[in-house]
């Protein structure tokens, strides 16, 4: 390890350390405690602020940040209140075990009140807070001991099983006293899990070679693990249908048969289900595990305990690196073999049939007059992006379905990732940081008009920051999601077609991208869709800037629904 000794502040200590870990971006929202430090982080041309009006909207950017380029995300927020604030975002980098380190300044009210806040107790301090939504949390009281804590914090964000941080330094340091320190120089160490046995990968390809009706199961531990191409030359040899993430193997691979976790599993009725890289969770109910209990053999591979804990009769469970394992099953099998020939074909069938499935459904939706159907909307912006040798797309949405994009052909050049926790608010924000963690890749966010309202703040951080970014929102004027919840509870609702507490509608994109200092316009008419996404893009991709397109679904209500007319106050006083 080589280190140098440094005599400065804290603050200077802590920004320092940052600097030679290779941290380039630190996503925050200024605290009040806290002057010193930003002070000192502003001073350095070697690293950025980037200031987000809300902590939802600061983790949302470290989370699309790390999601891009899987090194750590860095936020610093204000203690317990502004590490309050974040959690609802923090929820979605905790789903999906992203690294990033969350820095908060742990003050306490002093010794003459009657609630002390330096986690004394782990009541209401910042690490009682974070706890429930982090791997590790820890707080620093002695400054010389800064350096240390910040590099441990990245290194433990990047060690497998790969998940946010939390640091909370008591505030107190952070004054203009002097404190020697070691600054810990040189990148982060990468940290894999080891090969599997080769009779473990002998078996696993025996399993493969003899199923009937084999079915891949994949997540997010295909890409932390670079295991894309190898997973996929996997599936191709083996002749396996794919269900699960959208990004390690491509949504639009002729192998891919949509749905992001089984959904698709009961339609193959898979004799042998390979789980690779996923931490299975479900939505909670029976049918999440009737594939499995259908299935005659479940091996799993991954990279953690996670990923083996939540499959139930799983018969092979091999603790290994993703990409060292798909790479070790390529190797120490036949690539020439014709044996498979019939089933290659087969794997094929089944995912273009289902895939086609789902697309005739996409395509039934009735044109309407100043609408654009959803699939034309997904087809037109993926087209575009493939014009522009391929982009990255982060969704927060539901009413574009990437399943229904054709996958007749290659996998294209485009990677489509989403939030994975369900909470609304990430989209804008983690567009914001994937466009900084893949500068060179056009970065397109895909967002509903629902998630664009819980965070609109972060606009104007693209405006302020001039981070070219493409908003495309996905504007059905509804909760979407809620909506179809409250017609399949058959009740009063889907009785009467009213439907309240669901229906967005008086507000305008457009204009709430101008007040925050983005350009967009409106997109009406399916004929003008394409012309619009192009001048999106150009207009990011030229002039260095955002952009917004507001682009008119139809309502998204169930068939037959209409607004219903909410309470008003007006009419009871009147």
């Amino acid at each position: 390890m080589q280190t140098r000794e440094m005599t400065a502040n804290p603050s200077h200590l802590i920004v320092e350390q940052l600097v030679a870990s290779g941290v380039k971006y630190v996503f925050n929202n200024s605290g009040s405690r806290e002057a010193l430090f930003f002070n000192e982080l502003h001073s350095r041309p070697d690293i950025h602020g980037i200031l987000g009006l809300h902590e939802g909207a600061v983790t949302a950017m470290a989370g699309g940040y790390t999601q891009a380029n899987l090194v750590p995300g860095v936020m610093v927020v204000h203690l317990g209140a502004g590490l309050a604030q974040c959690m609802g975002q923090l929820i979605n980098v905790w789903t999906g075990s992203l690294p990033v380190v969350v820095i908060t300044f742990a003050g306490d009210t002093g010794s003459f009140a009657d609630r002390i806040n330096l986690d004394l107790h782990h009541s209401a301090g910042p690490t009682a807070i974070s706890a429930p939504m982090t791997k590790a949390s820890w707080t620093v009281i002695e400054p010389e001991g800064l350096p240390a804590a910040i590099e441990r914090a990245l290194r433990v964000a990047m060690t497998p099983p790969v998940g946010p941080v939390h640091l909370a330094v008591y505030d107190r340091l952070l004054g203009p006293n002097q404190a020697t320190a070691n600054i810990i120089e040189g990148d982060l160490p990468e940290l894999r899990v080891g090969y599997p046995s080769d009779g473990d990968v002998e078996e696993i390809a025996r399993a493969l070679r003899d199923a009937k009706r084999p079915l891949l199961y994949i997540g997010d531990g295909i890409w932390k693990s670079g295991a894309n191409a190898e997973v996929t030359a996997l599936a191709e040899r083996f002749g396996i249908p794919v269900v699960g993430e959208l990004r390690g193997v491509s949504i639009k691979h002729p192998l891919h048969c949509g749905g992001r976790r089984l959904e698709q599993a009961g339609e193959i009725d898979p004799d042998l289900i390979l789980c690779f890289g996923v931490r299975h969770n479900g939505s909670g109910t029976a049918d999440d595990y009737s594939a499995f209990f259908n299935a005659e053999r479940i091996i799993a591979v991954g990279s953690d305990v996670e990923n083996l804990e939540n499959i139930p009769g799983l018969d092979l469970g091999v603790l290994a690196d993703e990409k060292r394992a798909a790479q070790r099953l390529l190797d120490l099998t036949d690539s020439s073999s014709n044996e498979l020939a019939d089933r290659r074909a087969w794997a094929r069938e089944e995912a273009a049939s289902l895939r086609a499935r789902q697309r005739d459904a996409a395509r039934s939706v009735v044109q309407q007059p100043d609408k654009v159907r959803p699939y034309v909307l997904a087809d037109t912006l993926d087209r575009a992006l493939e014009r522009f040798g391929g982009g990255l797309v982060t969704i927060e949405q539901y009413a574009v379905a990437q399943d229904i994009l054709e996958n007749t052909g290659d996998s294209g050049n485009n990677e489509y990732i989403r939030a994975a926790g369900g909470s609304e608010g990430f989209g804008v924000g983690a567009a914001i940081g994937a466009k900084l963690g893949a500068p060179d890749k056009p970065v397109v966010g895909l967002v509903g008009d629902g998630s664009l309202y819980y965070s609109d703040s972060a606009l104007w951080t693209a405006a302020s920051h001039s981070i070219p970014v493409l908003y495309v929102i996905s504007n059905n004027g509804a909760y979407g999601v809620v909506a179809g919840a409250f017609g399949r509870a058959e009740a009063n609702m889907k009785q009467t077609g009213d439907y309240r507490g669901v229906v967005l509608d008086n507000i305008d994109p457009v204009k709430l991208g101008e007040g925050f200092g983005v350009e967009g316009m409106h997109v009406t008419d399916e004929s003008s869709i394409a012309d619009a996404i192009e001048h999106g893009l150009k207009t990011v991709e030229d002039e260095k800037r955002p952009f917004l397109l507001n682009v008119h679904l139809p309502l998204g209500l169930p068939g037959g629904g209409r607004p219903g007319a909410p309470y008003s106050l007006r009419d009871e006083m009147s």
